[in-house]
């Protein structure tokens, strides 16, 4: 008569029966309300408790909320238990009896170490070994087999290694069934599973280490002959076998199943398993007569790919080792394959040449004959590698070269492997146009191929050349697709990525709240994955968050750290931003240093991916500042990209027309200046670029003012009141202040 909400008292008052005890099934309801009728009912025929009842189990049990480790810790029970009540009160009594989970000093339940597998209390191994043994020595030995060939085991494999007859096979299959200890599967026929996990881990554990070892020798050997020559998606049981068989034969094939079923695994999307095999294999092969060098550069290859994929920064180790070993063999194919690895879609990091990559890739390169496939692939991953710290001109000449070879081939596999590393070196304001037509090109091939990662850089570059074109439609289908990608993956550095792009799209409609809650998450998956440039990439989308909101003058020593920490990004882009950070609290002394220091290189900032942010924050200072010899050279070159806009994946600035309209505004040229900021402001508005249009209509209100034509002031007024209301309901301190500022000297 318990009700469903006294479950903890309901399981406990379950597991205490012993089998004869338990009563008749006619009136036993589980949690769920399901009825057992018509016979006594075994504490492992009892079915199991959901996750959430689990959970809800545990936390009554311990008299609070699970925090995040209980969470973990209840789950894990769950999954050992099948949530199965007997089972589950007996693990926990022996995790609690053992000191595997105590409780700390605040009565909170924690783990003293991870829980898988979990240790097995004598109760349960007396359960399960009594129900076994009940039904018979073969039944024993069937069952023991059927445990090392795993919690799922076919009727077929199971015969095979056996060697029993088929029926003498199928009854103790149904005697076990009757006993609660194995089921078969809904679905083809032929097919079981052991009713619980902790029933088949206590089979598999009563095994001694050489009978363990032997059954799994005699399981490999009876799939091999099931398989043949085509293991297909068994490789990986084979695999598994083999690793746990005991002879140097075994040991040989293991290392040739686990390099196999590590490559199918990456191919599944499934890199934790893939570095699971190649972790063993590599460790098996040290071990066995006569190794195969071929095998193990195949190896370390395999094992580095899957560290990257699955955001271990040991990767980078494990493939220039690889690199440098097929290098010395004279091994160029394998030389290739671990240089094009060793890449985690796009260059190193931020700001920095990997000085190793670049030069394996080089000596790559060098062996590589023309028009290859594998050439293009190597010219456009060394092309990427240098987008920073490294002349326009080399990168233009091995994009050329990689698309020349690409240009006309159907292997849409490569040619989007090789456009997608072209487009942040090139990503430069006069290639806008190819750019485009690349971009749009990769993900059309990309999807034709229907390779997730493929897609997923094909469409994040779309989306940042939409993004600088101001297309605001292509911009969010694109970002919707890496999404999606993204969460199909599965990845630490996808995830990452595409958390980082969600900020920058934050940026653009004005939103700093989520744009600063999204650049932290990203840092975060960042930095645990051991992405190089995690800090980097979250400085600077902090500066964009403190410069819509006004206060990115407290980030000046974050700037000057950063300016270190990226020593191949010309110092000259730093120096925007602190020129820029210094007028927003009209400091325009220090300001005008940082201009006058730029024009006395000679205007001449490094052409690269940040070259257009870079100038548009000079930009931005020559405005405040007022100054019209640095406004006039700024507006030559910035005039030809005025319908471009300012971004990367991390950051995005307002409408080059915006910058055009201030800069003409200073230089007294007030009907070109209104022109550019009525651009800038149906840019912003298409694009739902909340704090672009509040900075435009800001300049745009001031221009109109000084200009005072009939008709100005009123205009003026108009769009000074917008600013200033937008930025006051959103937070942009500095549009408020100087917004309200302009006002009053209107008497307004």
């Amino acid at each position: 008569h318990l009700a469903a909400t006294e479950l903890p008292m309901r399981v406990l008052l379950l597991a205490t029966f012993r089998d004869d005890e338990l009563p008749n099934a006619k009136e036993l309801r589980d949690t769920g309300g399901r009825l057992w009728r018509h016979r006594a009912v075994s504490r492992m025929e009892l079915e199991g408790l959901n996750d959430g009842d689990v959970l809800s189990y545990m936390e009554a049990a311990a008299g609070h909320k699970l925090d995040e480790t209980g969470v973990a810790l209840a789950h894990a029970v769950h999954r050992e238990t099948d949530g199965n009540p007997f089972f589950l009160s007996e693990v926990l009594r022996y995790l609690a009896e053992t000191g595997a989970i105590y409780q700390d000093a605040a009565g909170q339940w924690m783990a003293t170490e991870p829980l898988t597998p979990l240790a097995l209390p004598d109760s349960v191994r007396e359960v399960v070994g009594g129900r076994v043994a009940r039904l018979g020595e073969r039944a024993e030995r069937t069952l023991s087999v059927a445990a090392v060939i795993g919690r799922n085991f076919d009727f077929d494999l199971l015969t095979r290694t056996i060697r029993f007859p088929e029926d003498e096979l199928l009854e103790i299959l149904d005697a076990a069934t009757a006993a609660a200890l194995v089921r078969e599967v809904a679905g083809p026929p032929r097919y079981y599973t052991f009713a619980h996990g902790l029933i088949r881990h206590t089979i598999y554990e009563s095994l001694g280490p050489t009978r363990r070892a032997r059954t799994h020798k005699q399981v490999a050997e009876a799939l091999e002959d099931i398989c043949g020559n085509r293991p297909g998606s068994r490789v990986g049981e084979l695999a598994r076998h083999w690793l746990n068989a005991p002879d140097n034969v075994g040991s040989q094939k293991a290392v040739r199943y686990a390099r196999l079923a590590g490559d199918a695994a990456l191919s599944a999307l499934a890199p934790a398993e893939a570095l699971r095999y190649f972790t063993q294999a590599t460790e098996l092969s040290k071990r066995v007569d006569d190794p195969d060098p071929v095998l193990a550069l195949d190896l370390a290859i395999g094992l580095g790919t899957a560290q990257r994929q699955t955001g271990d920064p040991a990767f980078r180790e494990t493939l220039l080792e690889a690199a440098h070993l097929a290098d010395e063999f004279g091994d160029n194919e394998r030389l290739v394959a671990a240089a094009l690895a060793n890449n985690r879609g796009f260059y190193s990091a931020v700001g920095a040449t990997d000085t190793e990559k670049v030069a394996v890739l080089e000596t790559a390169l060098r062996e590589l004959p023309d028009a290859l496939p594998e050439r293009a692939l190597v010219l456009a991953a060394l092309c990427s590698e240098i987008a920073h710290g490294s002349p326009l001109e080399r990168r233009q000449a091995l994009a050329d070269e990689a698309e020349a070879i690409v240009k006309d081939s159907s292997d849409d596999t490569t040619s989007v492997r090789v456009l997608n590393h072209l487009y942040v070196p090139l990503q430069v304001p006069h290639l806008l146009e190819p750019a485009l037509g690349r971009t749009t090109e990769a993900l059309k091939r990309a999807e034709r191929v229907g390779d997730p990662a493929l897609i997923y850089w094909a469409s994040m570059w779309r989306y940042e050349t939409a993004c600088r074109s101001g297309d605001s439609d292509e911009l969010d289908r694109c970002l919707e697709i890496h999404g999606a990608m993204a969460k199909q993956l599965g990845q630490p550095v996808f995830t990452w990525g595409h958390t980082f792009l969600q900020a920058q799209r934050a940026f653009i409609a004005g939103d700093t709240d989520r744009a600063e809650m999204l650049a932290t998450e990203a840092l975060e998956i960042g930095t645990e994955s051991g992405q190089p440039d995690a800090a980097i990439i979250y400085g600077t989308q902090l500066i964009m968050v403190r410069g819509q909101r006004g206060t990115m003058n407290e980030l000046i020593p974050l700037i000057e750290q950063m300016a270190s920490d990226a020593p191949e990004i010309s110092p000259w882009m730093f120096g925007s931003l602190l020129a820029k950070a210094h007028v927003e609290v009209d400091r325009t002394e220090e300001a005008l240093a940082h201009l006058e220091a730029f024009a006395a290189a000679g205007f001449d900032l490094q052409l690269d991916q940040v070259w257009l942010s870079g100038m548009v924050d000079f930009a931005d200072a020559a405005v405040e500042c007022e100054h019209a010899t640095f406004a006039a050279r700024l507006f030559e070159l910035l005039a030809p990209w005025h319908a471009q806009l300012p971004s990367t994946g991390a950051s995005a600035l307002p409408p080059v027309s915006h910058y055009l309209g201030g800069l003409a505004g200073v230089l007294g040229r007030y009907d070109e200046a209104d022109a550019f900021f009525s651009q800038s402001a149906t840019m912003s508005e298409r694009m739902g670029a909340k704090f672009f249009a509040a900075r435009t209509d800001l300049w745009w209100g001031i221009l109109l003012a000084r200009r005072n034509r009939p008709g100005d002031i009123e205009a003026a007024t108009a769009l000074l009141t917008k600013s200033q209301h937008v930025a006051q309901a959103l937070g942009y301190g500095n549009v408020d202040r100087r917004a309200t500022k302009a006002l009053a000297s209107m008497g307004c």
